[in-house]
């Protein structure tokens, strides 16, 4: 009779073990959640995903082309020959050297006027280039807000990309 009362200890620590529930705990029940959540999210937006990627590809290069490019000016007056400003009377090489300088200050005003011309141009092409950019990764936000990086100028997470593209269960975990 003794020997029973030994194993009831036993038998309870058994018992409890095995009426012990197998249901996930609240923490593994929301990872579980988020991940069909993010696998949903990920299968309803596989067949659109690649185009907006490239939208947001070819918006960032355009801006990037556009802040690449310099201004050019304009070729300026050809400086007097004094090759042949020697074989002119002073008068003639005085009447020469007016002109050219005419010729270049002229050439400034054209300049200065055409540089604010594309200097306006630049900025404008840059703020559309640059709002085009922000469209396309605002698209991408509302897709999945972790496909970009942070930061002042928008730019892809790669990683996460990768990841959100294959649309497999065991990725999200």
């Amino acid at each position: 009779m003794i020997r029973r009362f030994r194993l009831l200890p036993l038998l309870a620590v058994l018992l409890l073990a095995s009426c012990r529930s197998n249901a996930p705990s609240p923490q593994e029940r929301e990872r579980l959640a988020e991940q069909q959540r993010l696998l949903s999210l990920c299968k309803r937006h596989q067949e659109r995903l690649p185009a907006l990627v490239e939208r947001f590809n070819t918006a960032q290069a355009q801006l990037t082309a556009v802040r690449a490019k310099a201004y050019v000016p304009g070729p300026a007056p050809q400086p007097l020959d004094p090759e042949e400003q020697r074989r002119l009377t002073i008068y003639d090489q005085q009447a020469e050297q007016d002109l050219y300088e005419q010729a270049v200050d002229a050439w400034r005003r054209q300049e200065a006027e055409r540089r604010e011309r594309w200097e306006r141009q630049q900025t404008s092409e840059e703020a559309t280039a640059a709002e085009a950019l922000n469209r396309a990764a605002a698209a991408l936000r509302q897709v999945y807000p972790e496909l970009l990086l942070a930061g002042a100028e928008p730019r892809l997470n790669q990683p996460e990309l990768e990841r959100f593209s294959r649309c497999q269960p065991e990725q999200f975990r």
